[in-house]
């Protein structure tokens, strides 16, 4: 791994082993009962999203990319998987994970790394939920991408979420950095794939950073929620709260302020050597 990739497995080890549990994954701010409400709209939008896939139930294989503590993992069980495979740059969760569902292949690597050891054409779906906005290089987004492409079947689908920003992206520290919805057209086109669509993955829940008064729209979001950071009777009050006009917007709105969930399809020839 190159150095800024094991500080990256470094701080998601020791992240981990604090917080094993969607918030962990999540917000770690909002503690554990607010996450359970926004993963609850997740797995809402997600399900619908793969069902309109219409894979072959029990006999599709899915890899499930920065598995992390496992959401997805279990849903494209719940969703009949025949194979499941995560990979992860944490291998501490890759152990945990292992041990809670054995029968379940784990790959520890790197999504951007090159010649990546994972078989081609093999995956039916990928998924790749609040991942690849965690890889900062344009080099390591690109190779991502190319990738995922190689380990799909032809006509195989990538599910994907970023916030797409319709202005400047946007990138915070050195672990996290939205990409503008031109910047990821043109590298999953680039990659052979087209998309199939954008839905809202979160409305209300997330702060609104794709919004033309960014910043002063997401001190506001912040303000608001303020006062339930801190204590789990208090976020899960703000998530039962906003739980119902969440699960309408997602499904009424075209776009979202927060993060949506591309839908992209492998096209049937290989992608573009880089």
């Amino acid at each position: 791994m190159t150095e800024l990739n094991e500080k990256q497995r470094a701080y998601w080890n020791e992240r981990f082993r604090q917080l094993w549990g969607l918030h962990g994954t999540g917000s770690a701010t909002f503690g554990r009962q607010f996450n359970a409400w926004r993963y609850r709209v997740r797995r809402h939008v997600f399900r619908r999203a793969v069902r309109r896939l219409d894979l072959e139930l029990g006999a599709f294989a899915a890899l499930d990319v920065g598995s992390g503590t496992g959401f997805y993992l279990r849903e494209w069980r719940a969703l009949g998987a025949a194979q499941v495979c995560c990979l992860d740059i944490s291998d501490w969760a890759l152990d945990r994970l292992a041990r809670e569902c054995p029968s379940a292949e784990f790959i520890h690597a790197d999504i951007g790394a090159v010649d990546l050891a994972i078989s081609a054409g093999r995956f039916d779906a990928v998924t790749a939920i609040d991942v690849l906005t965690h890889v900062l290089d344009d080099g390591a987004y690109s190779r991502a991408l190319a990738n995922i492409h190689r380990a799909l079947k032809p006509g195989g689908h990538l599910l994907y979420t970023d916030s797409f920003f319709h202005g400047p992206g946007k990138r915070h520290e050195d672990y996290w950095r939205g990409r503008t919805l031109a910047e990821a057209t043109e590298a999953i086109e680039a990659s052979g794939f087209e998309i199939v669509s954008r839905v809202p993955f979160s409305v209300l829940m997330s702060a609104p950073t794709d919004t033309r008064h960014r910043e002063r729209n997401e001190r506001l979001w912040e303000a608001v929620l303020r006062p339930f950071l801190g204590r789990e009777w208090t976020g899960f009050l703000l998530g039962a709260v906003l739980y119902p006009a969440e699960r309408a917007l997602v499904r009424l709105l075209r776009e979202s302020p927060a993060i949506e969930l591309m839908c992209c399809r492998k096209r049937g020839h290989e992608a573009p050597t880089r």
